[in-house]
Protein backbone atom coordinates (compact mmCIF):
# COMPACT_ATOMS: atom_id res chain seq x y z
CA UNK A 1 0.00 0.00 0.00
CA UNK A 2 1.72 3.25 -0.80
CA UNK A 3 2.15 5.64 1.58
CA UNK A 4 0.37 9.25 1.18
CA UNK A 5 3.69 11.27 1.08
CA UNK A 6 4.56 9.33 -2.11
CA UNK A 7 0.81 10.52 -4.06
CA UNK A 8 1.61 11.91 -7.12
CA UNK A 9 0.44 15.58 -6.56
CA UNK A 10 3.55 15.85 -4.29
CA UNK A 11 5.43 16.09 -7.50
CA UNK A 12 2.92 16.89 -9.89
CA UNK A 13 0.16 20.26 -9.73
CA UNK A 14 -2.78 20.54 -11.84
CA UNK A 15 -3.82 23.79 -11.29
CA UNK A 16 -7.04 25.94 -12.58
CA UNK A 17 -6.13 29.65 -13.33
CA UNK A 18 -9.37 31.75 -13.22
CA UNK A 19 -9.71 35.63 -13.42
CA UNK A 20 -10.85 38.19 -15.53
CA UNK A 21 -9.42 39.08 -18.51
CA UNK A 22 -6.44 41.23 -17.81
CA UNK A 23 -6.03 40.07 -14.26
CA UNK A 24 -2.64 39.04 -15.09
CA UNK A 25 -3.37 35.01 -15.66
CA UNK A 26 -0.46 34.60 -18.72
CA UNK A 27 2.11 37.20 -17.04
CA UNK A 28 2.35 35.49 -14.36
CA UNK A 29 3.49 32.10 -15.82
CA UNK A 30 6.94 34.53 -16.25
CA UNK A 31 8.00 33.25 -12.65
CA UNK A 32 7.89 29.68 -13.16
CA UNK A 33 10.32 30.20 -16.57
CA UNK A 34 12.42 31.85 -14.26
CA UNK A 35 12.92 29.15 -11.52
CA UNK A 36 13.83 27.34 -14.36
CA UNK A 37 10.47 25.37 -15.05
CA UNK A 38 10.19 24.11 -18.83
CA UNK A 39 6.75 26.06 -20.13
CA UNK A 40 5.07 24.52 -23.24
CA UNK A 41 2.12 26.98 -23.88
CA UNK A 42 -1.28 26.25 -26.17
CA UNK A 43 -1.45 29.68 -26.38
CA UNK A 44 -5.78 30.23 -28.00
CA UNK A 45 -5.72 33.30 -26.79
CA UNK A 46 -3.52 34.77 -28.74
CA UNK A 47 -1.90 36.33 -25.87
CA UNK A 48 1.72 35.65 -25.13
CA UNK A 49 3.03 38.75 -25.90
CA UNK A 50 2.61 40.03 -22.26
CA UNK A 51 4.86 37.31 -21.21
CA UNK A 52 7.66 37.77 -23.50
CA UNK A 53 7.76 41.35 -22.55
CA UNK A 54 7.80 40.23 -19.23
CA UNK A 55 10.74 38.20 -19.45
CA UNK A 56 12.58 40.75 -21.68
CA UNK A 57 11.76 43.77 -19.52
CA UNK A 58 15.09 43.10 -17.44
CA UNK A 59 13.52 41.78 -14.46
CA UNK A 60 14.17 38.47 -14.99
CA UNK A 61 17.57 36.38 -16.28
CA UNK A 62 18.04 36.69 -19.63
CA UNK A 63 17.79 32.89 -20.04
CA UNK A 64 14.35 32.92 -18.53
CA UNK A 65 12.62 33.70 -21.90
CA UNK A 66 14.35 30.93 -23.49
CA UNK A 67 12.08 28.27 -21.25
CA UNK A 68 9.10 29.35 -22.54
CA UNK A 69 7.97 27.49 -26.17
CA UNK A 70 4.11 27.93 -27.20
CA UNK A 71 2.44 27.26 -30.09
CA UNK A 72 -0.75 30.01 -30.99
CA UNK A 73 -3.57 28.51 -32.57
CA UNK A 74 -6.61 30.60 -33.67
CA UNK A 75 -9.57 29.98 -36.10
CA UNK A 76 -9.69 31.99 -39.30
CA UNK A 77 -13.21 33.90 -40.10
CA UNK A 78 -14.70 34.85 -42.92
CA UNK A 79 -17.51 36.93 -43.94
CA UNK A 80 -21.40 35.59 -44.94
CA UNK A 81 -23.47 37.90 -45.73
CA UNK A 82 -22.25 40.27 -43.41
CA UNK A 83 -22.12 37.93 -40.34
CA UNK A 84 -18.36 36.53 -39.43
CA UNK A 85 -18.42 32.81 -38.83
CA UNK A 86 -15.09 30.69 -38.45
CA UNK A 87 -13.66 29.75 -41.96
CA UNK A 88 -13.24 25.69 -40.39
CA UNK A 89 -12.57 24.22 -37.42
CA UNK A 90 -9.40 23.20 -36.77
CA UNK A 91 -8.73 24.52 -33.49
CA UNK A 92 -10.07 21.16 -31.53
CA UNK A 93 -8.10 18.93 -33.59
CA UNK A 94 -5.05 20.64 -33.97
CA UNK A 95 -4.83 21.34 -29.75
CA UNK A 96 -5.33 17.52 -28.92
CA UNK A 97 -3.18 17.04 -31.84
CA UNK A 98 -0.23 18.86 -30.20
CA UNK A 99 -0.77 17.04 -26.88
CA UNK A 100 -0.42 14.03 -28.50
CA UNK A 101 2.59 14.97 -30.20
CA UNK A 102 3.78 18.01 -29.29
CA UNK A 103 5.18 18.86 -33.34
CA UNK A 104 5.62 22.49 -34.47
CA UNK A 105 7.97 22.85 -37.35
CA UNK A 106 10.85 21.34 -36.63
CA UNK A 107 9.98 20.90 -32.89
CA UNK A 108 9.02 17.87 -31.72
CA UNK A 109 8.77 17.07 -27.81
CA UNK A 110 6.37 14.29 -28.32
CA UNK A 111 3.68 13.25 -26.22
CA UNK A 112 2.79 14.89 -22.91
CA UNK A 113 2.48 11.72 -21.16
CA UNK A 114 6.41 11.77 -21.68
CA UNK A 115 7.36 15.12 -19.99
CA UNK A 116 8.45 14.83 -16.22
CA UNK A 117 7.74 17.70 -13.55
CA UNK A 118 10.27 19.98 -14.40
CA UNK A 119 7.87 20.81 -17.48
CA UNK A 120 4.26 23.00 -17.46
CA UNK A 121 1.68 22.37 -19.98
CA UNK A 122 0.06 25.66 -20.37
CA UNK A 123 -3.79 26.19 -22.36
CA UNK A 124 -4.62 29.41 -22.20
CA UNK A 125 -7.68 29.28 -22.35
CA UNK A 126 -10.14 26.87 -21.14
CA UNK A 127 -13.03 29.09 -22.12
CA UNK A 128 -11.36 29.46 -25.81
CA UNK A 129 -11.10 25.57 -25.97
CA UNK A 130 -14.48 25.12 -24.98
CA UNK A 131 -15.68 27.29 -28.09
CA UNK A 132 -13.17 25.55 -30.13
CA UNK A 133 -15.34 22.09 -29.34
CA UNK A 134 -18.26 23.58 -30.04
CA UNK A 135 -17.39 24.33 -33.50
CA UNK A 136 -15.85 20.85 -33.89
CA UNK A 137 -19.15 19.64 -33.39
CA UNK A 138 -21.02 22.04 -35.32
CA UNK A 139 -18.67 21.43 -38.66
CA UNK A 140 -19.31 17.59 -37.49
CA UNK A 141 -23.15 18.14 -38.14
CA UNK A 142 -22.88 20.65 -40.87
CA UNK A 143 -23.71 23.59 -38.74
CA UNK A 144 -20.95 25.69 -38.20
CA UNK A 145 -22.02 29.05 -37.96
CA UNK A 146 -25.31 28.87 -37.19
CA UNK A 147 -26.81 27.94 -33.69
CA UNK A 148 -25.89 25.02 -31.96
CA UNK A 149 -28.96 22.70 -31.10
CA UNK A 150 -29.13 21.58 -27.50
CA UNK A 151 -27.70 18.45 -28.84
CA UNK A 152 -24.51 20.21 -29.56
CA UNK A 153 -24.17 21.86 -26.68
CA UNK A 154 -24.17 18.31 -25.05
CA UNK A 155 -21.86 17.06 -27.18
CA UNK A 156 -19.13 19.94 -27.13
CA UNK A 157 -19.57 19.51 -23.02
CA UNK A 158 -18.15 15.34 -23.20
CA UNK A 159 -15.30 16.79 -25.80
CA UNK A 160 -14.43 19.37 -22.64
CA UNK A 161 -14.49 17.07 -20.00
CA UNK A 162 -12.59 14.39 -21.27
CA UNK A 163 -10.15 16.45 -22.05
CA UNK A 164 -9.76 18.00 -18.27
CA UNK A 165 -10.34 13.68 -17.06
CA UNK A 166 -7.35 13.12 -19.38
CA UNK A 167 -5.14 15.86 -18.02
CA UNK A 168 -6.18 14.56 -14.54
CA UNK A 169 -4.93 11.29 -14.90
CA UNK A 170 -1.78 9.98 -13.11
CA UNK A 171 -0.42 9.29 -16.33
CA UNK A 172 0.42 12.72 -17.52
CA UNK A 173 3.34 13.16 -14.96
CA UNK A 174 3.89 16.81 -16.08
CA UNK A 175 2.24 20.33 -14.21
CA UNK A 176 -0.68 21.17 -16.08
CA UNK A 177 -2.10 24.82 -15.72
CA UNK A 178 -5.06 26.19 -16.96
CA UNK A 179 -5.93 29.47 -17.49
CA UNK A 180 -9.76 30.36 -17.39
CA UNK A 181 -11.91 33.28 -17.35
CA UNK A 182 -14.96 33.50 -14.88
CA UNK A 183 -18.75 32.65 -15.68
CA UNK A 184 -21.65 34.55 -13.58
CA UNK A 185 -24.34 32.09 -12.72
CA UNK A 186 -27.45 32.12 -10.77
CA UNK A 187 -31.72 32.23 -10.77
CA UNK A 188 -33.90 33.46 -8.82
CA UNK A 189 -33.47 30.42 -6.61
CA UNK A 190 -29.97 31.63 -5.17
CA UNK A 191 -27.57 34.08 -4.99
CA UNK A 192 -24.91 34.26 -8.16
CA UNK A 193 -22.08 32.61 -8.19
CA UNK A 194 -18.92 32.35 -9.88
CA UNK A 195 -17.50 29.53 -12.25
CA UNK A 196 -15.02 28.63 -14.65
CA UNK A 197 -15.96 29.70 -17.96
CA UNK A 198 -16.75 26.68 -20.42
CA UNK A 199 -19.98 25.12 -21.95
CA UNK A 200 -23.52 25.54 -21.03
CA UNK A 201 -24.59 25.40 -16.85
CA UNK A 202 -24.09 21.59 -16.12
CA UNK A 203 -19.90 21.66 -17.14
CA UNK A 204 -18.66 24.72 -14.88
CA UNK A 205 -19.58 23.04 -11.59
CA UNK A 206 -17.49 19.80 -12.52
CA UNK A 207 -14.29 22.00 -13.22
CA UNK A 208 -12.92 22.35 -10.32
CA UNK A 209 -12.98 18.44 -9.47
CA UNK A 210 -9.56 17.40 -12.34
CA UNK A 211 -7.24 20.09 -10.59
CA UNK A 212 -5.85 19.64 -7.19
CA UNK A 213 -5.18 23.35 -6.86
CA UNK A 214 -7.30 26.44 -8.25
CA UNK A 215 -6.01 29.82 -7.85
CA UNK A 216 -7.91 33.55 -8.43
CA UNK A 217 -6.22 36.14 -10.68
CA UNK A 218 -7.36 39.37 -9.64
CA UNK A 219 -6.13 43.13 -10.36
CA UNK A 220 -6.11 46.34 -7.93
CA UNK A 221 -4.86 49.53 -8.87
CA UNK A 222 -3.69 50.97 -12.45
CA UNK A 223 -0.87 51.08 -14.72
Amino acid sequence: MPSLKDHHSADTTKLLFVGDSGAGKTGALASLAAAGYKIRILDLDNGVDVLRDLLTCGKYAKDAVANVDYVTITEPMKNVGGKLIPAKASVWQRTTGMLAEWKDGDTNLGPITTWDGKTVLVIDSLTMLSDAALSYILAMNGRLGQHPHQSDWGLAQVLVENLLRMLYDESVKCNVIINCHIKPMGDESGPERYYPNTLGKALPPKVGRYFNTVLLAQSSGRG
